[in-house]
C-alpha cells in the first residue's frame, strides 16, 4: 500500500499486520485508533519507530518465525546459480538441447555468510551436507558455542570477501550497511565468486554488482531483494543471465508464511490483551497501553 492508501484505510483501524508498507510519519500520525503496527518478518526499515513510539504505537517483527524459510530459498539460490540451472532450463525451452553450459559444484567450496543470526545459522545447518568451509561475520553477536558445534570460524569482512566461493548476506538495512558491498569490496573477490542477497536491497551496490558481473569480476549473483521494489524493469542486473532473481519472496513458502504471519497475528492479539509481543522494537509503549 501507498502512503496515501494507508492513511484512507485505517480509519478507526486499531491493528495493522503488513509487509513493507510505507510507516511514514505522516501515515502513523493520520491516525487516532492505531495501537500496534505489526510487521510480517524481521525487517523494520519501512517503520517510522520514533514517530511509532511518540504516537504510542507499538512496533512488532517476527523474529525467527521465517528463518527456516529464508534460509531455504537462500540455498535453492546458490544451488541455482552455481549449477545454473535457470539458464538451462531457458536452453531447453528454446529449443537449444544440445548446447551445454557448465556450472560449478558446491562440494568443499568455502560460504561465507554476513550475518549470523536465526536466517545465518540456518543457512549454515543447509549447508553441511556439502563438506563446505563457512566463514562468518557478524557485528552484533558471536556464538561461540555454535560455531564451535558447526565448524564456523568467525572472521573479519575482508576475509570473507577474499576467501569465499559464495557471499551470503543476511543483515537488516541501516546506515552502516547501506551500500557496504561495492566496488571496493567485489574488486578482491575471486573471479569465481558469487553474492547471494536474500535479506534487504540497498545493502550491494547495484551498479557496481552490474559491472562486476557484467566484467566479469565476479561470476555472478542470486538477488529477492532490490534497492526499489517492485524492481524496476529498466534495472540493468535484469539484463544479464548469471544473475538470477526472486520477487522479495525468500520467506514465502506456505509453511514458512503461515509461520510468520500466524505470529504477526499473535503479537497483535498479546498488545490488545496486555502481554509483552514477540519482536517489540519499542517496548516503551507498552506502558502506556494499560
Amino acid at each position: 500500500m501507498t502512503e496515501d492508501e494507508l492513511i484512507q484505510a485505517w480509519t478507526d483501524v486499531y491493528a495493522h499486520i503488513c509487509g513493507a508498507d510505507p510507516m511514514t510519519e505522516r501515515a502513523i500520525s493520520s491516525s487516532e485508533t492505531l495501537k500496534i503496527i505489526s510487521r510480517i518478518g524481521i525487517g523494520s526499515d519501512s517503520v517510522d519507530i520514533q514517530a511509532a513510539t511518540k504516537k504510542r504505537v507499538a512496533v512488532c517483527v517476527t523474529p525467527g518465525a521465517g528463518a527456516e524459510a529464508v534460509a531455504e530459498h537462500t540455498f535453492a539460490m546458490i544451488l541455482a546459480l552455481s549449477r545454473r540451472i535457470v539458464e538451462q532450463n531457458n536452453l531447453v525451452k528454446g529449443g537449444n538441447y544440445g548446447k551445454k553450459v557448465a556450472g560449478y559444484s558446491l562440494y568443499g567450496k568455502t560460504l561465507g555468510i554476513i550475518g549470523l543470526g536465526n536466517i545465518g545459522k540456518r543457512l549454515v545447518l543447509n549447508a553441511a551436507g556439502f563438506d563446505m568451509r563457512i566463514l562468518a561475520y557478524d557485528p552484533y553477536y558471536q556464538d561461540e558455542s555454535f560455531a564451535k558445534k558447526n565448524n564456523v570460524i568467525y572472521c573479519d569482512l575482508d576475509t570473507i570477501y577474499r576467501e569465499s566461493d559464495y557471499i551470503s548476506v543476511h543483515l537488516p538495512l541501516t546506515d552502516e550497511t547501506r551500500g557496504m558491498i561495492s566496488a571496493n569490496e567485489m574488486s578482491v573477490m575471486k573471479n569465481s565468486a558469487q553474492i547471494i542477497n536474500c535479506a534487504r536491497g540497498g545493502i550491494i551496490d547495484e551498479v557496481a554488482l552490474y559491472h562486476a558481473v557484467k566484467n566479469g569480476s565476479i561470476s555472478g549473483a542470486a538477488l529477492d531483494v532490490f534497492a526499489e521494489e517492485p524492481v524496476n524493469m529498466e534495472n540493468p542486473l535484469l539484463t544479464l543471465d548469471r544473475i538470477i532473481v526472486s520477487p522479495h519472496n525468500a520467506g514465502t513458502s506456505v509453511e514458512g508464511k503461515n509461520k510468520v504471519v500466524g505470529m504477526a497475528v499473535q503479537n497483535v492479539i498479546d498488545v490488545y490483551e496486555g502481554r509483552c509481543p514477540r519482536g517489540l522494537l519499542n517496548p516503551e509503549v507498552m506502558s502506556l497501553h494499560h
